[in-house]
């Protein structure tokens, strides 16, 4: 669910309960006026903890003062004669039958347990712990909490009794669970007590700091359940409408929100011709009425750019080609004047004369042809016909093309073939002008020998590269994305459509061709994808 939508369906639940809600708040405060937290049943369990503590006492009293279990310990004690009764055992009988669920035994001095009534395992035996507690408190009732479970925290109380040079410490009590037994729905044990609770026992530790209470709280829906559950069935009933409400809301402005997202998605890709529903049946008529406005402005827009760019560009084609064009021209004139000037004045060197003339003119007819034919493969260059070529056959060939010369080119091959669905006369051009503008950079740099050129073929994760490297003088960092615009050229007496042709085909084949260059060393790196696009 979107953001939107959600925090609509959460209006609209809020929009619908809250009437309800107000009511209920209304109907508890109204419910609750002057009604005594004090309550009679809130009095009885007081008595009743009250009962249970006069009880604890008592019975701890006369452990300290007439039972004969700890007579008989204390004797044995103070003549210092080893026991063969089960303590544990009798103190169990004692502990019952004094109605307590808790009874230690301690050795005053040392700490350490000499019996209990009611189990080790139940709640430890840390006597010394024990002892320092009874003494802290004394004659008060206290808590011991020996876990963070209620039946580990008991309200207990402790007496001492000292005969014969022995003295033992006495620990009794009940559970807090035994404590809440009235009704473990309504008297709680809480750190904090509610302002609406009854406190009906205060519990402390044995140094008389308060660690919580037992409390009385009565239920809410004692009052007037009808009324209470008239008010939760029209809450439900509320909530069932504002959430069905809701979810048809979402739906219809998911719709439109998804239209409008697609429709953008698709604007996005160059689809200018969508369009949007702009009746009322839509969400955001006035949004649908300004996209298809939109989209309008943007094909008018995108026409003209394209006009404008295609004049832009025949303007800059039709200056350069003027400008090379010019070049060759100028030699021409000037030869045939030459050859007038030699002619009018019968020269004794005509032919010669005549001859390099001549010579020149042809040298630079053949220029403006390789121009014309240049600018016609540019212009004219059709599209790709791609199909199953094996490129590392395609890249021996063209290396094999330019062994011979100043500068030989040296192949570093795959062992096994290299297949990719492109048009293998184009690639095979584009590896013939990267080759020798790499030969010629190469011959150029080192005119006594020493030029390299090497040509790479690799394939990774289902993309081909092809790496033509040299060893020239290198390409200034400015110019490198320049030397593929038409007619930019380095080379004397080059056409500079070379690098423009093979930007186009590596584009039309859906890869790239990225430059990296640095003073006497050049890397052209063609990246082709493996299959079409």
């Amino acid at each position: 669910m979107s953001r939107l939508a959600t925090r609509v369906v959460v209006l609209f639940a809020l929009v619908a309960t809250f009437p309800v809600a107000l009511t209920s708040i209304v109907w508890l405060g109204v419910s609750r006026w002057g009604v005594d937290d004090t309550s009679e049943e809130a009095e009885l369990a007081r008595a009743r903890l009250q009962e249970l503590d006069e009880q604890r006492q008592i019975a701890v009293s006369r452990f300290c003062r007439d039972d004969l279990v700890l007579d008989r310990l204390l004797d044995e004690r103070s003549r210092n004669v080893r026991s063969e009764l089960d303590y544990d055992r009798l103190f169990r009988g004692s502990m019952e039958a004094a109605g307590l669920q808790a009874l230690w035994v301690l050795d005053s001095m040392s700490g350490e347990v000499i019996g209990t009534g009611h189990g080790h395992r139940v709640l430890g035996n840390d006597g010394a712990m024990l002892t320092a507690l009874a003494r802290e408190a004394g004659d008060r009732a206290f808590l011991i909490a020996l876990g963070d479970q209620e039946h580990q925290k008991l309200l207990v109380r402790s007496c001492t009794i000292e005969r014969g040079g022995s003295r033992v410490t006495v620990i009794g009590g009940h559970r807090l669970s035994r404590l809440r037994s009235l009704d473990p729905k309504q008297m709680l044990v809480v750190g904090e007590a509610g302002s609406r609770d009854a406190v009906v026992a205060d519990l402390t530790d044995a140094e008389g700091v308060r660690q919580g209470a037992i409390v009385w709280r009565p239920k809410l829906d004692r009052r007037a359940p009808p009324l209470v559950l008239w008010i939760g069935s029209v809450a439900v009933l509320a909530l069932g409408l504002a959430l069905l409400f809701g979810g048809y809301l979402n739906r219809w402005l998911r719709s439109s929100m998804d239209e409008l997202t697609e429709a953008a998605t698709r604007i996005g890709r160059g689809d200018f011709d969508t369009t949007l529903r702009d009746d009322q049946r839509g969400a955001f008529p006035a949004t649908a009425t300004a996209f298809n406005q939109m989209t309008r402005d943007l094909r008018n827009a995108r026409e003209q750019l394209r006009q404008t760019e295609r004049v832009a560009a025949w303007q800059e084609i039709a200056k350069s080609l003027a400008h090379e064009l010019k070049n060759p021209l100028s030699p021409i004139r000037l030869s045939i004047e030459t050859l007038r000037k030699a002619h009018e004045r019968s020269h004794e060197d005509f032919d010669a004369l005549f001859d390099e003339s001549t010579r020149t003119i042809l040298h630079e007819v053949d220029r403006l042809r390789s121009i014309v034919d240049e600018f016609s493969r540019f212009a004219r260059l059709p599209p790709p016909r791609r199909m199953k070529t094996d490129l590392r056959e395609v890249a021996r060939q063209a290396a094999s093309l330019h062994a011979e010369g100043e500068v030989r080119v040296r192949a570093t091959l795959p062992e096994s073939s290299v297949e990719a669905q492109v048009d293998a006369d184009q690639i095979t051009q584009v590896l013939h002008n990267l080759l020798q503008n790499a030969r010629d950079a190469a011959a150029a740099a080192h005119p006594n020998g020493g030029g390299a050129v090497v040509l790479g073929l690799e394939e990774k994760r289902g993309t081909v590269y092809l790496r033509v490297e040299d060893n020239g003088a290198g390409i200034p960092s400015d110019e490198t994305q320049s030397i593929f615009e038409p007619y930019y050229t380095r080379k004397q007496g080059g056409t500079g459509l070379g690098l423009a042709i093979t930007h186009r085909i590596v584009t039309e084949h859906g890869g790239r061709i990225e430059v990296r260059s640095k003073p006497g060393h050049t890397v052209f790196t063609v990246v082709l994808p493996k299959h079409e696009r």
